[in-house]
């Protein structure tokens, strides 16, 4: 169904020109329904909201569009900020790494550094220099911790099927996701040389965080 309306769209809405780039878009923010079926209710929905992000924030700032597209709770979903945890010494748990590195190696930055033509920066060795460590990824993951669906104002019901998971209303998936500030990490976490003192709250760090990848020279000659 998905796919059917983003082709529709493209062939046939009046702006034609933003439904085409929107797409484009979509090759480098991907989501998809089977990746977060399992995890958000009505996933269909849930996909058809980051494709309107996509052709709303089509021809505007792409620091802008990178936020919005963070929240939303087909992303969370898809590359698990939805319900990522802070760090729990007494279990061994770590937040879950798999948004900070994709956030970095396909959505802003790349795997190389690159010089404004899109060729690789070289160290004295003559190897490509790569634009992020372990390290980095591991701080930045903690900065993606806490986010859950805003559910405010809604009722749960129960699946009649077994195990009868519970099942939120609609809005939950149009919404962008809110923050459960006891699940966010406040430790330092330093990365691509930017450091985010310990305690700041979730909303600055993830201001903080974005803005450092958004203004990396790689984002332009990499996207």
């Amino acid at each position: 169904p998905c796919q059917f309306m983003f082709w529709q769209q493209m062939m046939n809405a009046p702006d034609a020109l933003r439904h085409r780039w929107a797409f484009a878009l979509s090759e480098i923010l991907v989501v998809s329904v089977s990746g977060i079926g399992g995890n958000t209710n009505w996933p269909s929905f849930a996909v058809a909201r980051h494709w309107d992000l996509l052709c709303e924030h089509a021809f505007g700032n792409y620091r802008t569009l990178l936020e919005a597209i963070t929240l939303t709770p087909a992303m969370g979903g898809f590359l698990n900020t939805r319900g990522n945890q802070k760090e729990d010494p007494a279990t061994g748990r770590v937040p879950d790494e798999n948004y900070a590195r994709e956030v970095m190696q396909l959505f802003t930055i790349g795997l190389l550094q690159l010089n404004i033509d899109g060729t690789p920066r070289r160290g004295a060795d003559g190897r490509p220099l790569e634009t992020y460590t372990q390290s980095d990824v591991t701080h930045l993951a903690r900065v993606f911790t806490g986010y859950q669906a805003d559910v405010s104002g809604l009722t749960e019901t129960r699946s009649p099927r077994p195990p009868h998971p519970r099942i939120w209303p609609l809005p939950h998936v149009q919404r962008p996701m809110v923050v459960d500030a006891s699940q966010h990490s406040t430790l330092e976490k330093r990365f691509l040389g930017t450091t985010i003192r310990a305690g700041t709250s979730a909303r600055e760090s993830l201001r903080i965080a974005l803005d450092t990848l958004f203004n990396h020279p790689n984002v332009g000659p990499f996207l």
